[in-house]
């Protein structure tokens, strides 16, 4: 028998992370710091849905310290701050 739709392959690729240098430069030029090759998606979206509520966090408690127009410069933050989360809870199925 011959089969028009082939066999669905048996495993999924799993997604993961590639070396990505961020931050401060050392006296070298160097990155201090790095996102490592092979972490698992999740896992990496995890970990940015928490550093996005700690930056969330901070920016509420910058408003009172501010001037009215800075404080509307820190709400539009905050604004795009709460889309990137959003947008992370869909990708992961979890609530905002």
């Amino acid at each position: 028998m011959i089969k028009i739709v082939p066999d669905p392959p048996t495993s999924t690729p799993s997604l993961t992370t590639s070396e990505k240098p961020f931050g401060t430069l050392d006296s070298n030029g160097q990155p201090l710091f790095a996102v490592r090759a092979g972490i698992p998606a999740e896992d990496a979206l995890l970990h940015a849905s928490t550093l996005i509520e700690c930056a969330e966090a901070a920016a509420w408690d910058v408003i009172d310290h501010l001037h009215l127009n800075d404080k509307s410069l820190v709400l539009g933050l905050i604004q795009q701050l709460d889309a990137a989360q959003a947008l992370i809870g869909a990708l992961l199925d979890q609530p905002t």
